[in-house]
């Protein structure tokens, strides 16, 4: 049986940190968190990294992340989609595959990850 596609949600913010983990398990999805950028790096890099990452660009030491840059150029890269507020403008050194809005309904973003899971290339959905 296949294993379900593997969500890092990384926020400062417990409560949307919650709100995604929430939403997402519901669709199918394993989901695990991250509140900095020590923690993303780690979980990107450990034996069994996510398949996506979800990342709000206002999380602490995301300057760690520099580094993802360089990692994504390697596959298989890891859909990376930026989910912040409107006044956010940041200027990333991160291919990001998408930027959202944070906003109430998360229907978007969830409709945004299904599209990039699905149409993620060079991967199957891995097996147990």
């Amino acid at each position: 049986m296949p294993r379900a596609w593997k969500i890092l949600v990384a926020d400062r913010n417990r409560h949307v940190r919650d709100l995604l983990r929430r939403e997402l398990t519901a669709e199918g999805y394993e989901v695990a968190e991250a509140w900095d950028g020590h923690e993303v790096w780690q979980r990107l890099k450990s034996p069994d990294p996510p398949d996506m990452l979800i990342l709000d660009p206002d999380l602490p030491y995301l300057e760690d992340l520099v580094e993802l840059a360089h990692f994504q150029e390697h596959p298989p890269a890891v859909p990376l989609i930026l989910y912040m507020l409107r006044e956010e403008a940041p200027d990333l050194p991160l291919p990001a595959a998408t930027r959202l809005e944070k906003g109430e309904d998360p229907s978007a973003l969830k409709e945004v990850v299904a599209r990039l899971l699905k149409h993620r290339q060079g991967r199957a959905l891995p097996e147990d």
